[in-house]
């Protein structure tokens, strides 16, 4: 194989790659839309209090959304976060609280400070990327 065949297919494998973390297709945005409804229905509803007194949140992220666009804590709770990949692959990072997970896991953090901070997808996954985004909201 040539040198230019070869750098050519290197280039497409790579290119294939980057677009296969997310793709995007009618399918995707119509499922999308149909789940912003409950999405935004936020309250507790992904989060459950263990034995030991953390309190496990789950999010589940799709191309280019988390099943939870707010998620609701008390200011001094022991979190335990874990990310499940539906559709594509994604992360989440929520940087005030030092959590960067890429990929399907779990995070542990106390929500030791009050205010409204942002979490989005830590993974270049696709054109939705930069919308991957939603807020914890750690009260008082």
């Amino acid at each position: 194989m040539n040198k230019k065949a070869l750098t050519s297919l290197i280039l497409a494998s790579a290119v294939a790659l980057a677009l296969a973390g997310c793709g995007n297709s009618q399918s995707d945005q119509g499922s999308a839309a149909s789940n912003n409804a409950a999405s935004t229905a936020t309250a507790d509803a992904g989060a459950a209090q263990s034995a030991d007194g953390v309190k496990e949140i789950k999010l589940s992220a799709t191309n280019f959304e988390f099943d939870q666009k707010e998620i609701h804590v008390k200011k001094g709770d022991k979190i335990k976060l874990t990310l499940t990949n539906t559709e594509g692959m994604h992360g989440v990072a929520i940087p005030d609280f030092n959590v960067d997970l890429k990929g399907d896991g779990s995070a542990e953090f106390t929500a030791d400070k009050a205010g409204e901070f942002t979490f989005n997808c830590s993974v270049m996954c696709g054109a939705g990327h930069d919308t991957m985004t939603g807020k914890l909201i750690v009260e008082e």
